[in-house]
């Protein structure tokens, strides 16, 4: 049975399609929100002369975020509620910034963690440039890998599902400008690092 579709309704129909796929790849390769933070914080830790900085994200709920960076490669973004506060507090008070990332990162008293591997900080990319490395987000023990969704043409691709992979990324991509934003704020207010020569 040969269906036919009147001359009006194809044009509908395809001028449809159009808006549909031109929105989806609009969506795909728009910056997202992260990449101008992501790029400013790497800015103001060069310019304050830090690798490492961390904050009291939450105080309520004992959650603590800290940051690694490294110039031009990575930005590693860690944020875990810490069961025994104080030693992050005590890592705060002395400027020992990359002592906080590691505990919250790999500590035995860190949960509910959430951490961030932005290759080249550059912000989070939802599909990287050929022969690139995904960033990637562990939420929990979940770990994802934002090396774009799975191609629905190709039976072995093992990357989740369109839907599936747009939302991982979208809560991925608002926790970590959010974490983005309380670094800046706190990092603004902190003073450059002096070398140890200029102290008398």
């Amino acid at each position: 049975m040969t269906l036919h579709v009147h001359p009006i309704l194809r044009v509908a129909i395809a001028t449809a399609l159009t808006i549909v796929v031109g929105y989806t790849a609009s969506a795909q390769t728009a910056p997202s929100a992260s990449v101008a933070k992501a790029k400013e914080l790497g800015e103001v830790m060069k310019a304050k002369k830090l690798t490492s900085f961390a904050i009291r994200e939450d105080i309520l709920a004992n959650r603590f975020a800290a940051v690694l960076f490294v110039p031009d490669v990575q930005i590693l973004m860690v944020s875990a509620i810490y069961s025994r506060p104080t030693d992050i507090e005590y890592y705060l008070g002395n400027k020992e910034y990359n002592m906080a990332y590691r505990n919250l990162r790999a500590g035995q008293l860190a949960t509910e963690l959430f951490f961030v591997e932005d290759m080249l900080g550059d912000g989070l990319v939802s599909v990287p440039a050929k022969n690139a490395l995904p960033d990637t987000a562990v939420v929990g023990t979940t770990e994802f890998s934002f090396a774009g969704a799975a191609d629905p043409k190709k039976r072995n691709d093992k990357r989740m599902p369109a839907d599936a992979y747009a939302k991982a990324f979208g809560d991925a991509e608002q926790r970590y400008s959010k974490l983005l934003d309380a670094m800046l704020a706190e990092l603004k207010k902190t003073e450059p690092l002096v070398p140890a020569g200029l102290l008398r």
